[in-house]
């Protein structure tokens, strides 16, 4: 039996989302500590052992920030983050991807890192664009999380935001 998955829609405005994204600076953030602080706070907090900002570019999702991933990008086509992204300020919550028909046949599913549990909050750009999102991935399934943690994982996404803006104002990186 072959098992499918569904690959996140395109934005109707993508040019102006991958404007956004090329604009963001998030494409030349990798090594960043502040970053690398926010993604391990975000897998401490939901206790996963993968965390990662997500960028979609044009055809794939870059991480400037990870822990857990030993890939530094995957394709666009595969990305949990890409489908995150489209529901601007709403975290997406999967809690097992192999009872989920849009991600059953994933191959981040199937095969390594083997995703059960995700939960991404969008990383929204100020004039309103999606780029990506801030993410924790579990290999086990996890249960929905609590407020409180969807609370703190959005200040989290905002500082991801705030940590660019300032670095864009400073000429970074």
């Amino acid at each position: 039996m072959t098992v499918y998955y569904s690959p996140a829609r395109r934005p109707e405005d993508e040019e102006a989302r991958q404007r956004a994204v090329e604009e963001s600076g998030l494409l030349d953030a990798a090594g960043d500590p502040a970053l690398a602080a926010i993604v391990r706070e975000a897998a401490a907090l939901f206790d996963t052992p993968i965390a990662a900002i997500s960028i979609i570019d044009r055809e794939r999702q870059y991480f400037p920030a990870k822990i857990g991933l030993d890939a530094s990008e995957t394709p666009r086509a595969a990305s949990f983050c890409a489908h995150a992204m489209l529901d601007c300020g709403q975290p997406l919550c999967i809690a097992d991807a192999t009872a989920d028909a849009r991600f059953a046949g994933n191959p981040l599913v199937l095969s390594a890192p083997d995703i059960r549990f995700y939960l991404g909050m969008p990383l929204v750009a100020e004039n309103g664009q999606p780029l990506g999102a801030l993410c924790v991935i579990d290999r086990t399934r996890h249960a929905a999380p609590g407020q409180g943690q969807l609370d703190r994982l959005a200040e989290l996404a905002d500082a991801v935001m705030g940590r660019m803006q300032a670095l864009k104002s400073r000429g970074e990186p």
